[in-house]
């Protein structure tokens, strides 16, 4: 039979562990509360993380292809320009080709000294050649003496000018010159050219 010191003792462990069990299942309530909402915050984080992520992914895949297109464009520039020089250069070595044979370099120049001495429209002009030209002036005298028929008086300037070809035509006094050089004539051709060779080449 249990006296009255152990039925007191029993009240008291038994509201003790009911209190206990009471604060435990009130812990592992806290606890999975706990747990949950960090589980929440962690997900929301994980999901900005990755939508970030996504966000930076997206923005370097744009950028990339953006460089890729830049760089692919800047080549292709790149090469048309090199096609572009190489049609100046074939176009420049066909002019300067023609100082090579006299047939067709005397009769061009002839032209190119009578057009500046027509645009220069005076009485007396100066003829300014380069060294190779000077050392043939005979012939080219000549063919000038006949077209010309003495309506204008040409002087021929002992000093040669540094040009591939062609003349500069100028009064006595120096003050009015035409530039007929091969050099300007073709710098003067060189935008058209281009123009009309990268339509006819690539459209542009």
């Amino acid at each position: 039979m249990m006296s009255e010191t152990d039925r007191f003792t029993e009240d008291i462990l038994s509201n003790a562990r009911t209190k206990a069990e009471s604060i435990i299942r009130e812990a592992e309530a806290e606890k999975q509360r706990v747990l949950d909402e960090a589980q929440i915050t962690i997900s929301r984080e994980t999901e900005g993380i990755i939508q970030g992520a996504r966000s930076d992914a997206e923005a370097l895949k744009r950028r990339t292809i953006s460089e890729a297109r830049h760089r692919a464009k800047l080549s292709e520039e790149k090469e048309k320009d090199k096609i572009m020089q190489d049609v100046l250069d074939q176009a420049k070595k066909r002019v300067f080709d023609l100082v090579r044979d006299d047939t067709k370099y005397i009769p061009l120049l002839t032209r190119l000294i009578e057009g500046g001495i027509h645009e220069l429209g005076e009485k007396m002009a100066v003829i300014h050649l380069n060294e190779k030209d000077l050392k043939g002036i005979s012939t080219l005298e000549l063919r000038l003496n006949k077209d010309l028929s003495g309506q204008v008086k040409v002087d021929v300037s002992k000093e040669p000018i540094v040009a591939s070809g062609g003349a500069i035509i100028s009064t006595p006094d120096g003050k009015i010159r035409v530039v007929n050089t091969l050099d300007q004539r073709f710098e003067a051709l060189e935008s058209t050219l281009l123009i009309e060779a990268r339509k006819s080449l690539f459209g542009d």
